[in-house]
């Protein structure tokens, strides 16, 4: 089984970031700048992938650093989306959001979350929020909310494979 995980990983550079005087920092503060752009730029499947890699190499302290990778991969993506499609979108289908606007700002974070546990992809939940009058930190703690689950099985099956 090391013979699989040295082939696929890099084992010598994970060994030479661990030298390093601030290697225990190095290696969690990479994950979450690679949890962050593959989460803001949408890629599917990447919080699952990060997630396994965060079990494999952090262990359960990979629970923690994917998920602040995702809220801020997330919360770059939605500020993103208001700011530049969020008048877009207000005017293809503005009379078709004007009736559930106000609804969405009292429970938006109900759907964020729902969306989130239900499998919606992610590019589709944040413009589609960032369009409604919810709040940033609301859509953030729902979707860190909605997220959480998932992180933490895909950690725990790295964590299970590096016990292998």
């Amino acid at each position: 089984m090391d013979a699989i995980v040295s082939a696929l990983v890099p084992m010598s550079l994970l060994d030479s970031l661990a030298a390093m005087p601030t290697g225990v920092l190095t290696l969690p503060a990479l994950l979450v700048m690679v949890t962050a752009s593959l989460v803001a730029m949408s890629v599917p499947g990447a919080v699952n992938a990060m997630s396994f890699l965060g079990g494999l190499f952090l262990g359960f302290a990979g629970i923690v650093v994917v998920a602040v990778g995702c809220v801020i991969g997330s919360h770059l993506l939605f500020l993103a989306s208001r700011r530049w499609f969020s008048a877009r979108l207000q005017r293809r289908f503005g009379a078709r959001l004007s009736g559930i606007q106000d609804h969405l700002g009292r429970r938006g974070p109900i759907y964020v979350v729902g969306a989130r546990l239900g499998g919606v992809p992610h590019i589709l939940v944040t413009a589609g929020c960032a369009a409604t009058p919810i709040s940033a930190r609301a859509f953030l703690g729902a979707s860190l909310l909605g997220m959480l689950p998932a992180i933490s099985l895909s950690v725990l099956a790295g964590t299970g494979f590096a016990a292998l």
